[in-house]
């Protein structure tokens, strides 16, 4: 089995060990807290270096198409959620499933993005029982993610960014910061729709709380 499949029947046997984690550990892996977030990951801009690709078969996360999930699908594959955040406070209709796994010596996060029941992204941060994934293993998964979807491999052996996008408009991106991570980003209709309603939103302007606070103590 692939590090990119997944059995319900695994994700069972784990439950009672994936829920250790608080509440303060899935609100710092949350990658959309404010509506910025959610534009900013919407209207994704590829990252200098990354390499693109497209291919024929649909991007998919275990047997449903990106733009095929919902919460239904996805309980019915990974069952209940290991943590949930409702963020509405924040962006009305959103909801994050969070679910751990692991794969060999790999440790998967992830993390299902929902907005007012439509789900839209999905990031999988991948670690190892070293914690850092080693440039080796980020060859690998690159790898093994280009030969899953029928699309050359990376060329640059100094950069693992790589961007691939299905007939759908779906699109599969990594991202290579401290931890290495599969971002999953739903196309279609779907998307140009929310393209349409969010294409002159204005982002909030930043609050002083340094100067709030030496306005009130000084």
């Amino acid at each position: 089995m692939g590090i990119f499949s997944f059995k319900k029947s695994d994700k069972k046997a784990k439950l009672s060990k994936t829920t250790s984690k608080n509440s303060a550990f899935y609100n710092r892996e949350n990658h959309i807290v404010s509506m910025d977030n959610f534009i900013e990951t919407i209207f994704h801009e590829p990252e200098e270096g990354t390499e693109f690709r497209n291919s024929e078969k649909r991007l998919v996360f275990g047997k449903i198409p990106i733009d095929e999930i919902t919460e239904e699908r996805l309980f019915d594959v990974m069952d209940k959620a290991d943590f949930t955040i409702d963020n509405s406070e924040n962006i009305p209709g959103h909801i994050i499933y969070f679910y751990r796994d692991t794969a060999g010596y790999y440790k998967f996060l992830f993390q299902f993005h929902f907005y007012h029941g439509e789900f839209f992204f999905l990031k999988n941060k991948i670690s190892s029982s070293a914690s850092i994934v080693s440039p080796e293993d980020k060859t690998k998964v690159v790898s093994q993610l280009a030969s899953k979807y029928k699309v050359e491999d990376k060329k640059n052996s100094n950069s693992f960014l790589f961007h691939i996008t299905d007939s759908t408009g779906n699109i599969a991106y990594t991202t290579d910061t401290v931890y290495f991570y599969i971002n999953y980003l739903r196309g279609g209709e779907y998307m140009k729709k929310l393209h349409t309603q969010y294409a002159h939103y204005e982002p909030e302007p930043e609050k002083d709380e340094f100067g709030e606070s030496l306005e009130k103590y000084l």
